[in-house]
């Protein structure tokens, strides 16, 4: 039998009480308390003539709370239904604890709270559009983040556009997004398919020379696919079936299929060395049930991510032993802010974080970041251009750094190896290797208005 390798493919505000302390009373001077040195004169109130002298709250700087300001509202795009309502708690979760690291636990910036207004997109774009939408038109969001689904992600894209908002586009993965999709109100704190394929593309090459892939058929599956098929082919792979820029080498799946029947058929018909696996959510699990079913690890060399511990603990009970690229697991990077991340997820949530739980905390981090550098000011413009100027941060994996001319994130991936799918903690993986951001240059893929952005 041949060896399975794996790869990662791959998302308390403080009260304020002004307590107004009563002068002290004068029992014959019941009305208005008089100062005790011009009793005679209640009917002149000199006094509150004076109060506006000291009206902290409408002047925040001084000595106000952070409570105190209008507050900073954020669109949290998530998927708490759909295929890949797996994803969404660990976004939701990572960002909550995101804002709590970011701001000391004051949950404001520059004395303005921040409110998240939490939508579900339910996996689709047309629903993911419209909740976007409302969010800016009708909630009057400041700002956009969000989501698990790339095809969501794309359409929020154009959205952020066209409404001037910041969008930070976590956890979705397509290269797009920050590709021929651009446009300068777009950043993102996840990785992109090309990154996976770049980190990984050595690795393939080692395993065979002949390939065939597999992928969801939506935005997420393309550009996975697509950043495979160049790594490959540029190391000198060949594709057995569908060899062609347009095709990428792929057989394209329905992202709720159920049965993979006929098309893994297709996998085994075109008698390749190594299989390339690209999938998300939960149909990940019924997928690799029947490629077992059906011989495909017998047959071929099987390629794929290592995934969220539910999918780790439910589909994987035969790849043990096995190395690839992941994305993130809770137990591989050595550093104060992943520690931090640890230990108050477990005491908030009794678990420990997940694949997608360092997105949103790093989405949580690169939000504040802005806006303490705008001096909490969201104006999209100010925002760029500070996200722009060599910004990067500390976060869970260690350095992240945004590329000016395109956005992308630039951060570290692991070579990670599964030694069990059992233990009650989720510590089912070991380190291999880091993959640090300079072992790797993803490609700048702007098109239109914007390629004269990218580096001649």
């Amino acid at each position: 039998m041949k060896k399975i390798a794996i790869l990662a493919l791959l998302v308390a505000v403080a009260a304020i009480v002004i307590a107004c302390a009563a002068p002290t009373p004068e029992p014959t001077k019941a009305p208005p308390p008089p100062p005790p040195t011009t009793a005679p004169q209640p009917t002149a109130a000199p006094k509150p003539t004076e109060v506006p002298a000291a009206k902290p709250t409408d002047a925040p700087k001084p000595t106000v709370a952070p409570t105190v300001g209008k507050p900073l509202k954020i669109g949290l795009l998530t998927d708490q239904t759909g295929a890949l309502a797996i994803y969404g708690p660990m976004l939701e979760n990572g960002f909550a604890l995101g804002l709590q690291y970011a701001t000391d636990g004051s949950n404001a910036v520059a004395g303005r709270p921040i409110q998240v207004v939490t939508k579900d997109t339910a996996s689709k774009a047309d629903v993911g559009a419209q909740v976007a939408r409302d969010l800016i038109e009708k909630e009057n969001v400041d700002m956009l983040v969000g989501v698990p689904s790339s095809g969501v992600a794309l359409a929020v894209n154009e959205l952020a556009k066209q409404y001037k908002k910041i969008y930070i586009a976590q956890p979705a993965a397509a290269t797009e997004i920050t590709g021929k999709n651009f446009n300068p109100y777009v950043f993102r704190t996840g990785r992109s398919n090309e990154q996976d394929a770049l980190a990984s593309g050595a690795a393939l090459l080692k395993l065979g020379k002949t390939f065939v892939q597999i992928a969801p058929d939506y935005a997420f599956g393309y550009g996975s696919a697509t950043g495979f098929y160049k790594v490959v082919k540029a190391g000198g792979g060949k594709f057995t079936i569908n060899d062609s820029d347009d095709k990428v080498g792929a057989i394209y799946i329905p992202q709720d299929a159920k049965d993979f029947t006929p098309y893994l058929q297709k996998v085994l018909d075109a008698k390749a060395e190594v299989l390339i696996v690209t999938w998300a959510g939960a149909g990940f699990v019924p997928l690799f049930q029947q490629m077992q079913q059906l011989g495909v690890f017998k047959a071929m060399t099987v390629y794929t991510g290592i995934g969220d511990n539910q999918t780790l603990k439910t589909g994987f009970t035969n790849a043990v032993g096995v190395k690839g690229i992941n994305v993130y697991h809770y137990t591989l990077p050595q550093n104060p802010v992943n520690d931090w991340l640890v230990k108050n997820h477990i005491a908030k949530f009794k678990t420990p974080p997940d694949l997608f739980t360092e997105g949103g905390f790093t989405a949580a981090q690169m939000l504040v970041a802005g806006l303490k550098g705008t001096n909490g000011d969201p104006d999209p413009d100010k925002l760029i251009k500070f996200y722009e100027n060599n910004f990067s941060f500390d976060g869970p994996k260690g350095k992240y750094s945004v590329r000016p001319y395109d956005h992308v994130m630039l951060q570290t991936l692991f070579v990670a190896e599964i030694t069990n799918v059992t233990d009650p903690d989720f510590k089912y993986v070991k380190l291999a290797a880091e993959i640090k951001p300079g072992d790797f240059t993803p490609s700048c893929t702007l098109e239109g208005e914007y390629k004269s952005r990218c580096p001649k």
